[in-house]
């Protein structure tokens, strides 16, 4: 990222790749960038989760994955981190989201954090929001359907066009990090300009440990932890092969919640019914079947 003092624009950075990268497992933060490759993580214990995992709208990336926060996120090279997002909405409700999000080139994924773990975890799998800032597009992807999906903005979306890094302010300890806050601004594809609050972190490459934005929705806040600055591999950024391609993201979504339902009923006194022997669905487990090119 360029020195924020100069108010230069901003550009996505070109980033090498780390080389090492191996395809991502159910828990991205678990991911370690070194040779000896990834780490499939999957939690322990029961197998019991309150509640369907998916809902109606889980189709819609997040809007700090889409809007103008993304702008800020697609110029710091290669990176993967932990994120927390809150939005404090302006008539009191509160959404928190929380997952595993990579960057490189322009583009990004997210995994979100899934209410499961145990044996349902190891045979879930992942969703994955994959998406450019240039093209506005992006892809849905399942490992437990092992399908994909495209995704396209609505006609309301926010969408930004350029960032310009504005005034470096006061000094403060951010996310146990010592940060100097920077006011940032989007210009979106309709004309506005979106005003964002970075807090950048002096011993992480200036990498924005709290990103803050006021609209008209309300608060949102993105709070970064487990922060590492290597390149992910192109690959990631493309649906793996092999998986089907639905007809529109609310059509997979639809049969995620068909079968997430059936799933849940077919659980026994709280356990969930592992579904028969076959090849491992998480297509980003190196533990499980490599995909076709993806190696």
């Amino acid at each position: 990222m360029r020195n924020p003092a100069s108010g230069a624009k901003m550009r996505p950075v070109s980033a090498c790749d780390a080389g090492g990268f191996r395809p991502i497992s159910f828990r991205m933060r678990k991911q370690i960038f070194a040779a000896a490759g990834l780490v499939a993580a999957f939690l322990c214990g029961c197998a019991h989760h309150g509640g369907p995992i998916y809902h109606v709208g889980d189709e819609n990336p997040p809007a700090f994955l889409t809007g103008p926060i993304s702008l800020v996120l697609t110029n710091l090279g290669g990176f993967s981190a932990h994120v927390t997002c809150v939005t404090n909405g302006v008539e009191g409700r509160v959404s928190h989201v929380t997952g595993e999000l990579l960057g490189r080139d322009g583009k990004l994924i997210f995994q979100p954090d899934l209410a499961i773990k145990g044996k349902r975890a190891r045979t879930e799998g992942g969703l994955f929001y994959i998406w450019s800032t240039a093209q506005h597009s992006g892809f849905i992807i399942s490992d437990a359907l092992q399908s994909y999906a495209a995704l396209t903005p609505g006609p309301d979306a926010d969408l930004g066009t350029q960032l310009t890094l504005a005034r470096e302010g006061i000094k403060q300890d951010v996310n146990g990090h010592p940060c100097h806050q920077c006011e940032a601004v989007v210009e979106m594809t309709d004309g506005r300009k979106q005003l964002l609050t970075l807090w950048q972190a002096d011993d992480e490459k200036h990498f924005p440990v709290r990103i803050e934005m006021v609209n008209a929705g309300g608060r949102t806040t993105l709070d970064f932890s487990e922060i590492r600055h290597e390149s992910p591999s192109e690959d990631l950024f493309l649906p793996p092969e092999g998986f089907n391609a639905y007809n529109g993201a609310t059509a997979m979504m639809n049969e995620l919640i068909i079968r997430d339902v059936s799933l849940t009923k077919s659980r026994g006194g709280g356990e969930f019914t592992e579904a028969p022997a076959g090849p491992n669905a998480n297509w980003r487990d190196n533990t499980g079947p490599t995909q076709p090119g993806r190696q």
